[in-house]
């Protein structure tokens, strides 16, 4: 990429200067920054996202009334061209400080004792599945993270990457293999994902995986295709699953097309989001069992974002395999789905390869 020296140089003066913005690159397409010219996010009412263009859309995980996004002000593409960044000086950035957290992880004892009681509820109860998560803290500074996001750029080609900076929510670098949708005009593309294996011990067919893992997959399939028919969508189409590779681990997945009719896109997001993927079902019994239980709040994680063009393509990710950045360190957010068939021992391992995806690219070595 030969512009990398100008996007490097870009993302650290829009951190240092703390600029509200959104970097990404979504699978196959160029790198493109939006920058405000005013620190203060603005916010899009229920009922009124066909009304967006050239906006970055993202919602923590908990939704709210009122869904934040960042206006492309000053937008720079990155590629064979050197843009010029400089037009960044236009922005004027926040004059309240990057906030900072003490560094501590969730304990391995914690998150255990967490899915021991989760399984038991869901051999006792109504309960059938909830993601459970844990944080990981990362030795990554803010003035690291733009570097870092050119990285994860380079080493993940099929992950959408995003790094994003608001007053309210802090600075965040993702990278996602999950594509909650792509829509053009009527027609919407959904990626159900779920079941998780160490990249060297995934089998290259579908049929090859454990019933745990072949089970998550097809609650969350019959889920989004339940929510699709409740809406009315026609010409469903279900493919797979197959295997998705994502750095050191591999998900199974299965992609869902289908037609609306008479109804938005903004209405389907809300009615798949959060997916079975990472809350669980029952929805609302799920989402109250992950507030008893998690410690802390997930904010941003395992909530949405991307670019969103109501007159042209909207494409909105699932923000896993993220952090939030510090001054000084980062906190990493990892999950896993908790069954009846669930063995702590193990959850606690997958989310240690999830970990690895940005441990490997920080060369910092795994946690035995």
């Amino acid at each position: 990429m030969s512009s990398e020296p100008a996007l490097r140089l870009a993302l650290r003066y829009c951190i240092s200067e703390r600029i509200t913005f959104a970097a990404f690159r979504c699978p196959g397409g160029a790198i493109t920054l939006w920058a405000q010219q005013t620190p203060e996010l603005d916010r899009c009412e229920s009922g009124l996202w066909w009304e967006l263009n050239d906006v970055f859309l993202f919602s923590p995980f908990r939704t709210e009334a009122r869904t934040p996004m960042i206006r492309s002000d000053v937008e720079l593409t990155f590629g064979d061209a050197e843009p010029h960044w400089h037009r960044l000086m236009e922005c004027t950035g926040s004059s309240a400080p990057l906030v900072t957290r003490d560094q501590v992880g969730t304990t391995r004892e914690a998150f255990e004792r967490a899915v021991a009681q989760a399984r038991e509820e869901c051999v006792t109860g109504p309960l059938e599945k909830v993601v459970m998560s844990r944080t990981v803290h990362l030795p990554v500074s803010a003035e690291e993270a733009g570097s870092l996001f050119v990285d994860a750029v380079n080493a993940r080609p099929d992950a959408f990457i995003a790094l994003l900076s608001s007053p309210e929510h802090g600075l965040w670098l993702g990278a996602s293999p999950e594509r909650l949708i792509l829509a053009e005009n009527d027609n919407v593309r959904i990626e159900a994902i779920a079941g998780t294996a160490p990249i060297g011990a995934a089998p290259a067919e579908p049929s090859g995986w454990g019933a745990k893992e072949r089970h998550e997959q097809r609650v969350v399939t019959k889920s989004i295709t339940g929510s699709l028919i409740d809406l009315g969508a026609r010409t469903i189409t279900v493919e797979g699953p197959d295997v998705l590779t994502a750095g050191p681990v591999a998900h199974l997945r299965t992609s869902i097309t289908a037609t609306l009719e008479n109804r938005t896109v903004e209405e389907l997001v809300n009615a798949i989001h959060p997916t079975p993927a990472v809350g669980g079902l029952p929805p609302g019994l799920a989402l109250a069992r992950i507030e008893a239980l998690e410690e802390g709040d997930r904010e941003l994680y395992a909530g949405f974002w991307g670019p969103w063009s109501a007159d042209g393509r909207m494409e909105l990710f699932v923000n896993i395999r993220c952090m939030r950045v510090f001054p000084d360190h980062a906190v990493m957010h990892v999950g896993a789905g908790i069954t009846k068939g669930s063995v702590p021992e193990r959850e606690w391992d997958e989310t240690e390869h999830k970990a690895d995806s940005w441990r490997q690219l920080i060369r910092v070595p795994s946690i035995a």
